[in-house]
């Protein structure tokens, strides 16, 4: 099982690493080079990076800060590269002591004095169990005499001290996001019954209910949500199982209250105030085809948004005004069959009963009041579309015109995506250690109404592989994530030819829109019913090249001077 994320509480000595199905192994006692998966007791940069292959920071009592791994072969991996990358041309001796700066101060040293370490006691460990002289340099070594030296480091390092105090616990769990098929569902209040626990909560603001521990293998669980009458409903019925599950349960219901006038009024009402109704522009849409849904006119819609200059040329997940009298009512939407949706493989137990109709997130706001189009009198509340089309690609987008032609030295600045996302500890999107394009992705995702959540390790590009809040798609749809071998992400917005054209973070060092090949698709699991409709419907991504939309949006791309590598 490969974890994608650690956190450290250096009260309880507990180090806390997360997988992508939920899982979550608990590894206490030993030493920090063991219970960190860090056998050379690597350490973050003063900038702030983190080096590639870590999934967390752990900070003692002592307020010592050091790198955590996902396994112990990744670490040691990673003090091998660091050694092959930094100390090569030192010496044994230098490489643990450092090198002179000029001004008789030792800097750069693996396990400098400065530290409260004796390099030449620890040089002449690492000479004794290799054979090697002090001052044998590593560039000489050959990988086998280099592994060698890395054992006797870990005795040094204390990887392999405490073992009779090591304890690890692995915890499984059942995670469970409410959807309608679209979208997230928050703040829907729920009832828990796991083994003889019970206890009430509510979906969080990503739709997901808090993840419900295994404390018993065999136990049953059993979730319950109110019914439009009020009443307690089973929505799902498994069991705890020597094994984590991630589900989503949905219900296409929603519910909206509104006032309404008098059916027959005392005086005739007053003429309503002109006022717009906001509709975000999707993927298959052309001006014609809205105003014949909204039954205006495409000189209309122009003359109310003038910052259309062709109506040959709109753009996915821009916000228009309507005015047209087909604002007053809600377009009929269609809702996905009422059953819980599962991630296959990843999915566990499946529920025993159909999701209840039970109330979900109300209205933002209360519903207008106005007459019949037909002036009979009849009362009529009125309703936004409902659209639930990849709602995180306005975040996106509001972002690419935000910082249009702007590069990471720049946006950091004052939007550092890593820190907005909770990874304090990412100082800086610049340079090729701080590669943010990850960052940018969950930041779009969890910004957008509602919010998605994001996927563990939320920096790290590949990790929504191994997340089973995200869903793999073989046809992209509009808004799909993107992964570009294993070290890229970005957000599918148009075709153009046999390429697909995606907006995305660190590309060229900017937010721009930049095409690719076919490569892997996923989606949020909440949003993977509809994504599957899209599909089934044949919807098809609008057709622009990346110079088009770059152009359109009013982004100057800046070419890197060693070529418009991606990372």
């Amino acid at each position: 099982m490969e974890y994608l994320s650690a956190k450290y509480d250096a009260d309880t000595l507990t180090c806390d690493y997360a997988a992508g199905d939920g899982s979550h192994l608990l590894r206490s006692g030993g030493t920090a080079a063991w219970r960190f998966n860090n056998p050379g007791n690597l350490r973050p940069s003063r900038k702030g990076t983190l080096l590639y292959g870590a999934i967390g920071i752990g900070k003692t009592k002592t307020n010592k800060s050091f790198l955590i791994f996902s396994s112990y072969e990744e670490g040691r991996k990673q003090k091998k590269a660091l050694l092959r990358r930094k100390y090569n041309s030192r010496t044994i001796y230098t490489m643990l002591a450092g090198i002179d700066d000029g001004h008789g101060n030792m800097i750069e040293g693996y396990a400098p004095a400065s530290d409260s370490n004796d390099p030449m006691t620890y040089a002449e460990a690492l000479s004794k169990h290799t054979g090697l002289p002090t001052g044998t340099v590593l560039s000489s070594m050959t990988d086998t005499q280099l592994e060698s030296m890395m054992d006797a480091m870990e005795q040094k390092e204390g990887y392999h001290a405490k073992k009779e105090t090591r304890k690890e616990t692995v915890v499984h769990t059942t995670s469970i996001t409410l959807s309608d098929g679209a979208k997230p569902k928050p703040g829907v209040e729920t009832k828990i019954k796991a083994g003889a626990q019970e206890h009430l909560t509510q979906t969080d603001k990503s739709g997901r209910l808090p993840a419900i521990v295994h404390t018993d293998p065999g136990q049953p669980i059993q979730v319950f949500m109110r019914s439009v009458e009020g009443e307690w409903k089973k929505v799902y019925d498994g069991l705890m199982e020597a094994k984590s599950t991630t589900m989503a349960l949905f219900n296409p219901l929603d519910l909206f209250s509104a006032p309404t006038a008098p059916k027959q009024p005392m005086s005739p009402p007053p003429k309503p105030e002109r006022t717009p109704m906001r509709y975000v522009i999707e993927s298959h849409d052309t001006l014609s085809k809205i105003a014949a849904r909204f039954k205006t006119t495409v000189p209309a819609i122009l003359h109310d948004n003038p910052q259309i200059k062709d109506a040959t040329k709109i753009y996915p997940a821009q916000v228009i005004s309507i005015y047209g009298s087909g604002a007053r009512t809600a377009p009929k939407k269609s809702a996905p069959k009422t059953q819980p949706l599962q991630q296959a493989p990843k999915a566990g137990a499946k529920p025993a009963t159909a999701p209840a109709d039970n109330p979900v997130a109300k209205a933002a706001n209360p519903a207008p009041v106005t007459r019949s189009k037909e002036g009979q009198g009849a009362p009529l509340a009125l309703l936004m579309p409902d659209q639930k089309q990849a709602p995180w690609m306005q975040v996106a987008v509001v972002q690419a015109k935000k910082w249009a032609g702007k590069t990471e030295d720049v946006i950091t600045k004052t939007s550092n995506f890593h820190q907005l996302n909770g990874n304090g500890f990412l100082a800086s999107m610049v340079g090729t250690d701080n590669a943010w394009c990850g960052s940018f992705v969950n930041y779009c995702l969890s910004q957008s109404t509602p919010a998605y959540t994001k996927w563990k390790n939320s920096f790290r590009a590949r990790a929504i592989a191994l997340d089973a809040n995200f869903v793999e798609i073989k046809t992209p749809v509009f808004g799909a994530i993107m992964l570009v071998g294993t070290h890229h992400v970005c957000l599918v917005y148009a075709k153009s030819g046999a390429s697909y054209v995606c907006l995305g973070g660190n590309q060229s060092d900017q937010i721009n829109f930049s095409p690719f090949g076919k490569e892997r698709f996923f989606v949020p699991l909440a949003y993977h019913a509809f994504a599957l409709q899209e599909i089934a419907k044949g919807t098809k991504l609008a057709e622009h090249t990346a110079d088009e939309l770059n152009t359109a949006f009013g982004i100057p791309i800046k070419k890197k001077k060693k070529g418009n590598a991606l990372r």
